[in-house]
């Protein structure tokens, strides 16, 4: 019978530092939470999905050795590399420029508002996906955890990756709930909100900058 998840004496470190790694603030929490105080409740759960999607490819392909491949092309980390800065220069920008979410009036979902939905899930995903970090974040992390045979290290690899992500979406439903709370109860100016557009902005700039300047 296949081994999904190691024994006790390892999965609990596992799932305190996975909680405590979910807390860092980051990529992921920034724009997750820029969602939230902008669109609402509902588009900041949507990131935090998209995000955990995201994450699930990189544990995926770090069960399945790609990551290390990754790792070893010069070529490949730089193009990566490259394109995940662009696009959180681009989330920046879409930060900035976006307009709050209006619900439809009779309370349904409009073909307009399932397509904002989806596009809200994709650039979570892509957030992620584009951000060689997280990759070789995965390819170091899940492997100190593995106690299986060499037959289900992949099996107990892509286990533990969709328990860390599982243990990161919950964080985010929680700081996602607290937020959407103290936005109800402060109720927040336009000129709050635009200050917390441009700071979430320049953090994500910030991280962009750092992200084209790492090093495999």
């Amino acid at each position: 019978m296949p081994q999904l998840l190691p024994d006790l004496s390892l999965l609990i470190p596992f799932i305190l530092a996975g909680i405590a790694l979910n807390l860092t603030p980051g990529v992921d929490m920034a724009y997750v939470l820029a969602k939230t105080t902008d669109q609402g409740k509902k588009a900041g759960l949507l990131a935090a999905l998209g995000i955990s999607l995201g994450s699930m490819v990189h544990a995926t392909a770090s069960a399945l050795g790609i990551s290390a491949l990754l790792a070893a092309s010069e070529t490949a980390f730089l193009t990566l590399k490259i394109a995940g800065a662009i696009y959180l220069f681009y989330i920046a920008y879409k930060i900035l420029t976006s307009q709050p979410q209006r619900p439809t009036k009779n309370g349904t979902q409009s073909h307009s508002s399932r397509y904002k939905n989806g596009r809200i899930i994709m650039e979570g995903a892509m957030t992620n996906l584009l951000n060689p970090k997280i990759g070789l974040f995965m390819l170091a992390f899940l492997p100190q955890f593995i106690d299986a045979a060499p037959q289900d290290v992949v099996r107990q690899t892509l286990a533990l990756g969709l328990l860390f992500n599982i243990n990161g979406y919950i964080v985010f439903v929680v700081l996602i709930l607290l937020t959407s709370f103290a936005a109800a109860k402060v109720k927040a100016s336009q000129r709050v909100k635009t200050l917390l557009r441009w700071a979430t902005a320049t953090i994500l700039g910030g991280m962009a900058i750092r992200i084209a300047f790492t090093s495999n």
